[in-house]
């Protein structure tokens, strides 16, 4: 076998290592050879996975892996288009042995070892050479352009290496296209004579889902690889439910910081003290919503990261449909629970009250605690429910600040559907994170929008509604400060369910 070697240098280059899968991404140029890359490894930085409309971005091998609990567990080698691929094919069976016969592996080998050197073929040689070293073929090929000669070269060549091959059909969504996918089952049967598998994958709109089941049919094709790329998956679905935990932690961190967050302002009780207090209280209350705001981008920078989309930042909070703005009664209207919901949430927090009065009573009151705490606290929820997000207030002692004056303290609102806005607004985040590829590069911000009208595109309100009263009690006690354990534990596996539902996408 010829030893590739780097064009420039001389240097030989191994592609392919012992006991690492190695498959070769080929294809015309724009067909979405990175794409696929990026969302496969996801890898948004495009100093090492560029995504370009313009032709021929990538004009050498580049060497990418999938590295899982430390260790390389697949190999990926982003390859240069096809340039010449007729061309190329004539020659390569000009180099036949045995034309009888026909060219082979060897004629591969033969035709990189005359052109490499040379002006001739020079992207067909650099996309050859991790092939005759014993990579696979990952063929890439968008089913929206129409199957024409030169693919069918290229089909002819890829599968001259007898190496595994794995076909991929990749949708462009064009715009200007009147039948999508009109090319697809032509492609598909074309294909299907040279190739393993053939599998569709949309680079812009894969999931985690999809990504894992396009690894997972590289097993299928070469059984060698079998036990190695079986061991990948589940490395792959431990490291994925490990984000999702951390996921759940940093979200309930956010509710827990917001819940107990309160804002002061000092006044002083001059001639005009309701006029210096409604000052105060406007300030404290701008700085309230400022920082409630602030959390949460902090908590959608921080699980962007976690999801490896480290070149996208979440955008800062600005009016209602581009992000979290708690200070506009839209926000209460669009987001958190409806007003049925939130009085049978409620109830449920009452009712728990009500559980420790009876026993705190040995039960003497023969179960009216628990009746009345959950018929208050619906109540409660029920007039309050449509309540504009009026802070609590609560006042210090007067003359108890240096010259006299007094402290106010500010937060949280009144309104019960407070803290399920907030754990909206932060569930849209993480949905639209979950749909963001690495393959999307067009924009660097990520905005929290709900679009349509009221609760459309909120999530908390389709929660199961025995999960909405565990959450619900959970937020009563963070906000006072005593997070009992167990229920801080239960709160945090069902935002966790809750993620992994949004992970699996939109029920019907």
């Amino acid at each position: 076998m010829i030893p590739p070697r780097n064009r420039e240098s001389g240097r030989a280059i191994a592609w392919v290592a012992p006991g690492v899968p190695t498959f070769a991404v080929v294809g015309k140029v724009n067909m979405g050879k990175s794409a696929v890359l990026a969302t496969l490894l996801e890898e948004d930085d495009d100093a090492i996975i560029r995504i370009s409309a313009e032709p021929g971005e990538t004009t050498r091998c580049q060497r990418l892996s999938l590295v899982l609990d430390g260790d390389e567990r697949l190999r990926f080698i982003d390859t240069p288009g096809f340039q010449q691929p007729i061309e190329a094919l004539r020659a390569i069976r000009a180099l036949a042995a045995d034309p009888d016969r026909g060219p082979g592996p060897d004629t591969l080998a033969a035709f990189v070892a005359r052109y490499r050197d040379t002006d001739e073929f020079v992207d067909e040689c650099r996309l050859l050479e991790p092939l005759i070293e014993g990579a696979g073929v990952l063929y890439v090929v968008d089913p929206d352009v129409r199957l024409h000669d030169a693919f069918i070269a290229e089909i002819e060549i890829l599968r001259l290496s007898a190496g595994p091959r794995l076909a991929v059909l990749n949708p462009h969504h064009r715009e200007t296209d009147a039948d999508p996918g009109r090319y697809a089952d032509a492609w598909r049967t074309e294909l299907g004579k040279s190739f393993n598998l053939v599998r569709t994958f949309d680079a812009f709109a894969a999931r985690y889902t999809q990504r894992r089941e396009l690894l997972a049919a590289l097993n299928r094709i070469d059984e060698r690889d079998r036990a190695h790329l079986d061991t990948t998956i589940a490395l792959l679905d431990a490291e994925w439910q490990q984000r999702r935990e951390e996921a759940a932690e940093r979200i309930q961190s956010f509710l827990r910081s917001a819940l107990s967050l309160r804002e002061h302002a000092d006044y002083a009780e001059t001639d005009a003290p309701e006029a210096a207090k409604r000052r105060a209280m406007a300030t404290a209350g701008q700085r309230y919503y400022a920082r409630i705001a602030e959390l949460e981008r902090e908590t959608a920078n921080a699980l962007l990261y976690l999801y490896r989309h480290r070149h996208t930042r979440a955008a800062a909070a600005s009016p209602v449909g581009e992000g979290l703005d708690l200070a506009h009664d839209e926000t209460w209207r669009r987001f958190g629970l409806t007003r049925r919901q939130l009085t049978f949430a409620g109830a449920a927090v009452g009712a728990g009250a009500g559980v420790s009065v009876d026993a705190g009573t040995l039960g003497h009151t023969l179960g009216l605690g628990t009746l009345i705490g959950g018929g208050v606290g619906g109540a409660l929820a029920y007039f309050k429910g449509d309540a504009l997000p009026t802070l609590s207030v609560s006042l210090g002692r007067a003359g108890a600040r240096i010259g006299g004056g007094r402290r106010i303290t500010l937060g949280p609102p009144k309104n019960p559907n407070f803290a399920w806005i907030l754990l909206d607004s932060v569930l849209i985040r993480y949905r639209a994170i979950i749909e963001r590829t690495h393959a999307a590069r067009d924009v660097g911000e990520l905005a929290a929008s709900a679009d349509g009208g009221d609760k459309a595109g909120a999530i908390v309100h389709r929660l199961a509604s025995d999960r909405q009263k565990r959450l619900a009690r959970w937020f009563r006690e963070a906000a006072k400060g005593r997070d009992n354990e167990e229920r801080a534990a239960a709160a945090r596996a069902d935002i966790e369910a809750t993620l992994a539902e949004i992970e699996a996408g939109p029920r019907d």
